[in-house]
């Protein structure tokens, strides 16, 4: 069993006195039952009450933040982003914005892990959790229309290639999935792939013309292999919007290059900056939320002007 590399000094009070873990106990591999016990037992040495809960399937997260006990005062996600969205979910739609939260990454991109240089093994969250250094993450709401369902997003939303093979993947997949699993449903996309027609509006404005791809992101790094803006700030109250006029095969392509080799924007792609942004098209197209299947065009998403603290290393 791990442990903790740090201390506690004796007969000091814990920084947290009761956390909540909520763990996938399939990620990383079928890894992520054995790191919340092993991270259940840390922090308990430490002197911080667990209430540990292995989650079953969507939304299980989500009702665990939401329900949490009244004396809760660190919350903790450990799986991939989809995980620790749910649980944001869940703390923002009861009220708990306030309590920091701590992440250990083991899903398939690990975006938030990638751009806060989060440890990715039981000892290093630890020294994290006791040292207690938090960063903020301005957070979005993502809703499919004027009245549909609304999702917490903390991360970015795609729509166009990117967001078709998200539904694609998860349209077959059948259990636990890695970066190679993608492979298949991306070469079937681009095969196949045409072009969206996506009107877009910024702030109340409508841009001129129509787009071909759209993410509107909060972080640096993208699917865990690209890379945007560098000097993307997670917390200034604002997120990047990339479009792409040209979104053929070879821009992309060209795109996902100098993402790769260095930055986005650049060539076929503008950035702006937004705290608001619609977009829509003459039929349903798909989109992604952090990763995951969000759902169909039209969609809104707007700044909720919550800002989440998130554990990380200073």
């Amino acid at each position: 069993m791990d442990s903790p590399t740090t201390r506690s000094s004796p007969g000091s009070s814990p920084r947290f006195a009761s956390a909540l873990v909520v763990a996938n106990p399939i990620a990383g591999k079928g890894r992520g039952e054995a790191a919340a016990r092993d991270l259940a037992a840390g922090l308990e040495r430490l002197g911080t009450r667990v209430d540990l809960r292995l989650t079953a399937g969507a939304g299980d997260a989500k009702r665990w933040a939401t329900e949490r006990p009244g004396d809760v005062d660190l919350a903790v996600s450990i799986g991939g982003d989809g995980t620790l969205r749910e649980l944001l979910d869940g703390l923002t739609n009861s009220g708990g914005g306030d309590l920091p939260v701590a992440t250990l990454p083991m899903g398939t991109a690990n975006v938030l892990a990638l751009d806060f240089r989060l440890p990715r093994h039981v000892p290093g969250l630890l020294e994290v959790i006791e040292a207690g250094h938090t960063r903020l993450l301005d957070l979005a709401e993502v809703r499919s229309g004027e009245s549909g369902p609304s999702m917490t997003s903390f991360l970015a939303i795609g729509i166009g290639l990117d967001a078709n093979v998200v539904h694609r993947l998860d349209a077959a997949r059948t259990g636990t999935i890695t970066k190679l699993s993608y492979v298949p449903h991306v070469l079937s996309e681009v095969r196949s792939y045409r072009p969206a027609v996506l009107r877009v509006a910024v702030d109340g404005e409508p841009l001129e013309g129509t787009f071909g791809q759209v993410i509107v992101s909060n972080m640096i790094h993208y699917g865990g292999f690209l890379k945007l803006d560098p000097e993307t700030r997670s917390d200034d109250g604002r997120w990047e919007l990339y479009l792409w006029r040209d979104a053929s095969r070879r821009a992309l392509a060209a795109s996902t290059l100098r993402g790769t080799l260095g930055r986005i924007p650049g060539g076929a792609c503008q950035r702006l900056h937004a705290r608001q942004v619609s977009v829509s098209s003459e039929s349903p197209v798909p989109y992604h939320v952090d990763g995951d299947p969000g759902g169909m065009t039209p969609l809104a998403l707007r700044l909720t002007g919550r800002r989440q603290a998130i554990l990380a290393p200073k």
